[in-house]
């Protein structure tokens, strides 16, 4: 049985993590995530930031079924059918997931694969302080890709950093900002300096977070963009790998230009 509650700006679901050889369904309506969303990333609250890549496919209209990276999750984190999962929606397709032994129980878990540690005693919720917890940073590419080439790039990419990837049009040649740029990071200012940085080119601009119902989604790069490419020789479209190195006391993103076909 599952439960969907709406608790302020974020979707809360709890559902028995079932058997791992049944399909995971979840009451998260279609719209919630971004537009052709194919995944969504999950992150357990249990200190180790590691966030798990799951495919997922609508089943009409208020409901979707995880696949692919389902059945690595639950293995690694030992679950069994009578767990219960606290999945929060933390905005486009960040989700934070707590695991409870039984209700009002929470579960710690040790992921090394020994299974001398299947069995964890329970442990009452830690009591919430009123300090600032820092910001988990989301691994791997943060945003989805738009077409086979940029998938392709995603799928080969490796980072040490977290990154999105986007298609630098001709038109987006013609402009002097970078629109739909993804959020960088919890930590991250509405408004924020970025320095870009292309081998030994290192161009300061500015991001903007975007107000209104898009405001969890994205930003744009602007006040050194178009600069940035002069510099960078781009006359002709390419796809741009972004590396977001470092977010505090500024932002840094590393970028790679991609030809593609």
């Amino acid at each position: 049985m599952a439960e969907a509650h709406a608790k302020g700006d974020g979707l809360r679901v709890i559902k028995a993590a079932g058997e791992m050889s049944r399909p995971m369904r979840l009451p998260i309506p279609n719209g919630l995530l971004p537009k052709d969303s194919n995944h969504l990333y999950i992150t357990v609250a249990d200190g180790s930031n590691h966030s798990y890549k799951i495919a997922c496919t609508p089943n009409g209209w208020k409901e979707i079924t995880l696949g692919r990276g389902w059945q690595r999750f639950y293995h690694e984190y030992k679950l069994h059918p009578s767990n219960i999962l606290l999945f929060k929606h933390k905005g486009r397709d960040d989700f934070s997931v707590r695991i409870f032994q039984s209700p009002g129980v929470e579960r710690t878990y040790d992921t090394t694969g020994d299974d001398s540690g299947d069995e964890t005693p329970p442990q009452a919720p830690r009591k919430r302080t009123t300090t600032t917890e820092t910001p988990q940073r989301r691994m791997g590419c943060i945003n989805v890709p738009r077409s086979s080439a940029a998938a392709e790039v995603e799928q080969t990419f490796q980072s040490e950093h977290p990154f999105f990837i986007m298609h630098i049009t001709k038109r987006l040649l013609g402009i002097h900002f970078l629109p739909n740029v993804p959020h960088l990071g919890d930590d991250v200012n509405d408004d924020a300096i970025v320095n870009l940085r292309a081998g030994e080119i290192s161009v300061q601009a500015v991001y903007g977070r975007y107000v209104g119902k898009r405001r969890r989604n994205c930003g744009s790069i602007s006040q050194g963009w178009g600069d940035f490419l002069r510099k960078c020789n781009i006359t002709v479209p390419k796809l741009a790998v972004f590396e977001i190195s470092r977010t505090q006391p500024e932002v840094e993103l590393l970028v790679q230009f991609v030809d593609f076909e």
